[in-house]
């Protein structure tokens, strides 16, 4: 499989995160919910025939990264945000597992 040129982008006042392609195509997005101290992944999606390139992986990690920023907690419903957020102990800093 060729290597897809990914750009991703995000849109705060939509609470998500998208990646397209260099068509400008939305191939993968991740949303989430909140206020100024707790965000929560709602949805995690990537077409189909871009699966296999890290792109959900580099949405859950670009929503870290904002929540650093913005100074949030992390915390998750969607299965997928979970289960990468538990698995990557340097994101421990931010995420809040529900119990």
């Amino acid at each position: 499989m060729t290597e897809k040129k990914i750009e991703y982008t995000h849109k705060p006042d939509r609470k998500e995160i998208i990646a397209q392609n260099e068509a400008g195509d939305v191939v993968g997005e991740i949303e989430y919910t909140g206020t100024d101290q707790f965000w929560s992944i709602t949805h995690t999606g990537v077409r189909p025939e871009y699966r296999g390139n890290n792109i959900a992986r580099s949405l859950v990690r670009l929503v870290v990264e904002a929540a650093r920023e913005q100074g949030v907690q992390l915390g998750a419903t969607c299965s997928y945000a979970i289960k990468v957020l538990r698995e990557t102990p340097e994101y421990s800093d931010v995420f809040t597992p529900a119990e």
